[in-house]
């Protein structure tokens, strides 16, 4: 007899392979429409009770769908339905940030599910450096959207990883690049560290902080 534990990773893992291949495949021919079916289909088939990671899977790629056949408003609705219906941990909140920021271009919903994101992963005992860098790093990308630069450097300057990205689009903002700079210099030992602990699986951005570094000594110089 299957355990219940097994046949749930199934079904998740059936609607990870299902949802991937047929929808980019369909996305790939232009027909969105039909990729979305497709998902919504497989949304059917797991059923309400499934379990949320399947759920906010299939419903993060509807939105993700809609988003880039043109659908605004119907991206916004199944965001507000992923809202409405799944329970809320960090991790569907902070997709949630991301889909109002990436898909919707709404900076101050997305500061508001990140902020709820970074007090549920405290809650649960979850906040580490990672976590807390991600959810720091999405909202100083919605702050940054909204044309708040002090708030933004706040948000990205308080992550434990700062992501040299965002150092980037401070500073194509116009932050300052000296505070950009103190930041990832402050940083850099920690990223260090990370990608030790990470091994083969670390993403390796110590290089890139220390070549941003020495960018911003050269004056910030363009690629031009």
């Amino acid at each position: 007899m299957t355990r219940p534990s097994d046949a749930s990773a199934r079904r998740r893992t059936e609607a990870y392979f299902v949802a991937s291949y047929e929808v980019a495949r369909r996305l790939a021919e232009g027909r969105a429409d039909e990729a979305i079916a497709v998902l919504r289909r497989e949304l059917d088939r797991i059923g309400p009770d499934a379990d949320e990671t399947s759920r906010r899977f299939l419903l993060s790629q509807i939105a993700l769908c809609q988003a880039r056949s043109g659908d605004a408003a119907g991206a916004m609705r199944t965001l507000e339905q992923m809202e409405d219906e799944l329970p809320r941990d960090h991790e569907t909140s902070l997709m949630l940030a991301e889909g109002w920021l990436l898909l919707a271009g709404h900076g101050e919903r997305a500061s508001h599910h990140a902020a709820d994101a970074l007090r549920l992963a405290e809650e649960a005992g979850e906040d580490t450096p990672e976590v807390v860098s991600a959810i720091k790093t999405l909202i100083a990308r919605a702050l940054l959207a909204e044309k708040d630069l002090v708030g933004a450097f706040a948000a990205w300057e308080a992550s434990p990883l700062p992501s040299w990205r965002v150092g980037a689009d401070l500073i194509d903002a116009g932050f300052s690049p000296d505070a950009v700079r103190r930041v990832l210099a402050e940083a850099l030992p920690r990223i260090e560290e990370q990608e030790r602990r990470a091994g083969a699986e670390g993403v390796c951005s110590s290089d890139r902080v220390r070549r941003m570094i020495a960018w911003i000594d050269q004056g910030c110089p363009s690629a031009g």
